[in-house]
């Protein structure tokens, strides 16, 4: 019998999570009322490629169905890395570091697989965040944070990050937007999985690490400004490029980063409302920028 474990979202996406019983979960996600393009199922032959990636203990899990309407994934568990943040389990420490070790590892793989005979993009969010950058225009408080953005960042730091969304040349296939609300951790009672197939795309590796560490960077943003943090940003950063192992640009690493960082808060604007932190975001974001652009971000 079927039953629905949490529903969740914002104007972009929405997630349903479905228990099974003893088949495990169904996660269900589907565009939003502002989202302006479709979710399609990737082309058979970057499929292909994704399952021709060597298993790690955080797998890629790609939809077991998909339409315009929606993807969806069978999994193990219901819980993301982002939900054992914010809820405090009292392993959070151990459990996010193996987990973003496994999850570099993962990402190791998939960027060494060829390049599919296939018409694949740079990834979405960089270019989503580059048209909000140049034109300002967006739904509901997408404008005002421009507005925002305009004064707090100035026009040389909007440059400098409007450049860094520019596509790279595709030297790799993609996840296209790893990141801890898409990532299930690895416990002693499962292995990790990583939700793969919305965003799969070709550009430079550093663009995934980035994306990931973003959100890292983030955490680690807040906690230095607004205190109870009971984490080590840093070394979960340091576990996820060791996992890596491959050899990786830090400072392009830093530069996708701070694309991330200022994307969520683009996208909390856009997509669910105005809140007045998002100027402190803002503020944050201009420290990030200039750290990104001495190439100190990222530790090493």
């Amino acid at each position: 019998m079927s039953e629905t474990v949490e529903s969740f979202g914002s104007g972009f996406l929405r997630t349903t999570i479905v228990g099974n019983g003893e088949d495990g979960y169904v996660w269900t996600r589907r565009p939003g009322p502002d989202r302006r393009d479709a979710m399609r199922m990737p082309d058979p032959a970057v499929l292909a490629a994704v399952r021709g990636v060597p298993p790690g203990r955080v797998r890629l899990t790609l939809p077991v169905r998909g339409d315009g309407a929606g993807m969806a994934y069978r999994t193990d568990q219901a819980t993301t890395l982002a939900g054992v943040f914010r809820k405090g389990h009292p392993d959070v420490a151990r459990i996010a570091a193996d987990t973003l070790a496994e999850t570099g590892a993962t990402l190791a793989r998939l960027h060494a697989a060829p390049l599919p005979p296939a018409d694949l993009r740079p990834p979405e969010g960089p270019r989503r965040l580059l048209s909000w950058l140049r034109n300002g225009e967006g739904p509901r408080a997408a404008p005002e944070l421009r507005r925002h953005a305009a004064e707090i960042l100035g026009p040389n730091r909007t440059a400098t990050v409007a450049g860094w969304c520019v596509p790279e040349r595709p030297r790799a296939l993609l996840h296209g937007a790893p990141s801890l609300g898409v990532l299930l951790p690895l416990t002693p009672d499962h292995d990790g999985a990583l939700l793969t197939g919305e965003n799969l795309s070709a550009g430079a590796p550093e663009s995934d690490v980035g994306w990931l560490v973003g959100e890292l960077v983030e955490f680690r943003e807040l906690t230095d400004r607004f205190g109870n943090g009971a984490l080590d940003h840093d070394a979960l950063i340091r576990r996820v490029l060791d996992g890596y192992a491959a050899p990786l640009d830090l400072a392009a690493v830093g530069r996708s980063a701070t694309v991330r960082f200022l994307s969520h808060a683009h996208d909390f604007a856009a997509y669910l409302q105005w809140h007045d932190i998002l100027v402190d975001y803002l503020r944050m974001v201009a420290d990030v920028i200039d750290a990104a652009e001495a190439g100190r971000l990222v530790p090493g």
